[in-house]
Parts: C-alpha cells; sequence; structure tokens
C-alpha cells in the first residue's frame, strides 16, 4: 500500500517532531500537527505542516472524531510517552494501526514494571531500595548510599536527584513524587560508570538491535544529570551482545512487540551492564539519524509507514550495529534565562558535522528545571578516529554562541573531550 496523499497525523509540534514532518513530506504524506498551543512559536512544526489542529492531545475523543471528518490515514508521536499514548488511544479510536499498544507503553513507561520484567527475562538491573514504590522510610536502614531517586513514570531526565545520605534522600524523594502522575518512584543504588543506550528495531517479529551508544553525562555533582555527548558504537558493544542482549530480545518477545523500535538505557563498569529504563518512542538524541547515516534503516519513516499501511516496510536485513566509523552527537545545554542570540559562526562548514538541530531560538525563555529542557541545540558528525571526533567536540565549543538579552553567556561549562579516550 502506498504512502502517496495519505494523511498523518503528528502528536505535539514542538521543535523535535519537525523532523516527523519532514520524513513525512518525504513519503508524500499530508501532515497534521496537533497540539494545545495557539502561539505556534511554541510549536514551530505547525509552521512546516500542511494544516495544525490547535487541541490538546490529551483529548482523544473529540481529536479521534476529528480525523474521522478529515479521512486521516494514520496517527503517530515520539518523544515521550504521554504522546505516543495518546497517539496509540487515537489510532484504536479510528481503526488505524499504532506500532505498540497501550498496555506495552504502560508497562515500558512504568520503570517499576519494567524492572520486574527484567528480572523474569534474566535482564541485570540496579539494586531496587523502595519495594513500596511510594517513598515511605520503611527499610532506609538497610539504604546503602549513593543511590538515584526518580519518578516511576517519568522521563527526559525530569524529578531525578543524587543522594548521599538520607537527608538528601528526604528531599529527593517529594521532588520525584512531583513528577509522577501514579505518585510512586523508584530508589535505587547509584552506578558509577558509563550510560549505554541500546536501540534496536523490530520489523513482523524480527528483532534487530540498531546501534549502542556510549552517553558521558554531565559531570556536575547533584541533582539530574544532562547527556553532554554521545559516541557510537559503544565500547562495551562485545560484552553487551554477550551479557545483555540475550535477555533483552527475550523481553521484547515476552511484551509481544512485533513492529516498531525501542530504546534502552543502561548503566555499564566493571561488574557488568545494568538496565533501568525503557522506551518504546523515539529518544530525545535523534538516534534515528545515527542509524540512518550508517545503516540506511530509518525507523521514524518505518513506524510513520506503520502508522499508514500496518507494515514497517523493511526486513531490517540491511540493519547493523558494528559501526565502521565514530558517531558522535554532542547537546549544547544553557543555564536558565532568555536567548538573545544564537550563532554558529563557522560549524556549518566542518564537513564532518551532517545533522544540527535547533531545539531553542532566539527570544525563548529557559527555565531553572534541570532538565533537557535546558538543552538548546544538538549536532551530529562522523570521525575514523576518537581523535576526529574530539576535535570536532572541540571545534563546535570553540565557535557556539549562545548569549542573553543582557549579552552574557547562556551555555553551561564546557565539556572535557578528553573523557572519550
Amino acid at each position: 500500500m502506498s504512502t502517496l496523499n495519505k494523511k498523518i497525523l503528528v502528536i505535539s509540534s514542538d521543535r523535535n517532531d519537525i523532523a516527523f514532518v519532514e520524513a513525512a513530506h518525504e513519503m508524500g504524506l499530508y501532515v497534521i500537527c496537533c497540539d494545545r498551543y495557539k502561539d505556534w512559536r511554541v510549536s514551530p512544526s505547525k509552521m512546516i505542516a500542511d494544516e495544525a489542529w490547535d487541541i490538546d492531545y490529551s483529548k482523544t475523543e473529540e481529536i479521534a472524531k476529528k480525523c474521522i471528518e478529515n479521512n486521516v490515514d494514520g496517527v503517530i508521536a515520539g518523544y515521550g510517552e504521554d504522546r505516543v499514548t495518546a497517539a496509540c488511544r487515537i489510532s484504536k479510536r479510528i481503526g488505524k494501526p499504532f506500532y505498540a499498544t497501550e498496555e506495552q507503553i504502560s508497562m515500558t513507561r512504568d520503570k517499576r514494571l519494567f524492572k520486574k520484567m527484567c528480572e523474569k527475562t534474566g535482564v541485570p538491573t540496579p539494586k531496587d531500595y523502595s519495594l513500596s514504590g511510594d517513598g515511605s522510610e520503611n527499610g532506609f536502614d538497610q539504604i546503602v548510599f549513593p543511590v538515584i531517586v526518580k519518578p516511576s513514570d517519568n522521563g527526559g531526565r525530569k524529578g531525578i536527584s543524587i543522594c548521599n545520605n538520607v537527608d538528601e534522600l528526604r528531599t529527593a524523594i517529594p521532588y520525584a513524587l512531583d513528577y509522577s502522575a501514579k505518585k510512586k518512584i523508584v530508589i535505587e543504588e547509584y552506578l558509577v560508570g558509563i550510560e549505554l543506550c541500546a536501540v534496536y528495531t523490530f520489523s513482523d517479529g524480527y528483532i534487530s538491535l540498531s546501534c549502542l551508544n556510549d552517553k558521558y553525562i554531565s559531570e556536575d555533582t547533584g541533582g539530574a544529570k544532562l547527556c553532554d555527548a554521545v559516541l557510537t558504537p559503544s565500547k562495551y558493544y562485545e560484552k553487551f551482545v554477550q551479557d545483555v542482549h540475550p535477555g533483552i530480545v527475550k523481553l521484547i518477545e515476552t511484551l509481544g512487540l512485533e513492529n516498531g523500535m525501542a530504546n534502552f538505557q543502561l548503566i555499564a563498569n566493571k561488574n557488568g551492564i545494568y538496565a533501568f529504563e525503557m522506551g518504546l518512542r523515539v529518544n530525545g538524541n535523534d538516534d534515528f539519524k545515527v542509524i540512518r547515516k550508517n545503516n540506511g534503516i530509518d525507523f521514524m519513516k518505518l513506524i510513520i509507514n506503520y502508522s499508514i499501511t500496518g507494515k514497517m516496510g523493511n526486513d531490517l536485513a540491511q540493519d547493523d550495529p558494528r559501526f565502521e566509523r565514530y558517531y558522535g552527537t554532542f547537546c549544547a545545554f544553557v543555564n536558565a534565562g532568555t536567548i538573545g542570540k544564537i550563532s554558529i559562526g563557522k560549524i556549518t562548514e566542518n564537513e564532518n558535522i551532517y545533522d544540527i538541530t535547533y531545539l531553542h531560538s532566539e527570544g525563548d525563555v529557559v527555565a531553572n528545571t534541570g532538565t533537557n529542557a535546558h538543552k538548546a541545540m544538538m549536532f551530529k558528525f562522523v570521525g575514523k578516529t576518537i581523535r576526529d571526533i574530539q576535535d570536532t567536540i572541540s571545534f563546535i565549543q570553540d565557535n557556539l554562541i549562545v548569549h542573553d538579552i543582557q549579552g552574557m553567556n547562556m551555555l553551561m561549562k564546557t565539556f572535557n573531550v578528553k573523557r572519550l579516550d
């Protein structure tokens, strides 16, 4: 079935979703963007869509009715579980395919349920200290610090704290609960190591590991940890494939996932590799762009195709996580304030950089949340060696300017490229 001239509804319309609109247009689709904002400066994807609806995407029945009236052929979303859940509900209501069910999404977005699934399928996870999940102090005397506290049902590094003692833990618990719709939290051992992200694509029941990344998290002490840089392939690839991959495949099969994609967040250190989170959505670091550049597999287009036709449209034969070159992602974070100027100077002239994503623009007000809302830009690039990646990050940092309206530097501290050695 062709997608040409079909209509696709994209749930949410922020700067991330521009990638959905562009991909759908390349597939010949008529694109409608939908969220609650009437000020399209907040929803720039609406500006490049063929049509836009100013409706809160939580109003799934109202949107479904409008979809039926307008002969919408499919619904898609990414970057957040609430968006994906809304798209799933609307798809079901209008009788169109979606790559995951609401039950599957709920099972993966709840970190506590995810940990239980990992235990059943043999995927290692960090030690859990909060069996009740409600933040009660029962069992506090058994905790070995440091621990990480986070909401059980939220992503984007929202509501996360690192605690070194009971006093910090008591402060962190209500903070995490504020970000939890279910008012449930996770308290688990804080493992020191390298964060990893494993991205899987599946088509007609065939499960493929598409890439494994090393993620370099901000070294700032306290509070949430933001991802400064990503490097593919991971230095832990062989160990991951041997020790963790079989369990993850079993977990995906147990969930009954046959089409779509998933990303797994893990920690690696000398003692092993431990999974702590799973998402059935396009992730914030846009790993689909890296996979597309290396393998020619574009799972964003594949899940759009599934929403229209009920088929991914690719047997994944060319998918290969053993990258022959290094692929880097550098995230530029800014401090709270109002952005007055963004200048990238000579950065566009660097032949190693193949993608630049703006997540904020001049005039945007950045609140002090300690989350990925501080991410202003992402740069993606390639290199033959680690040194090439380091040089490119240094080049970006030397040439990127983000000032507030008083002309002061807004960029957070410089990333130390020697961490990539």
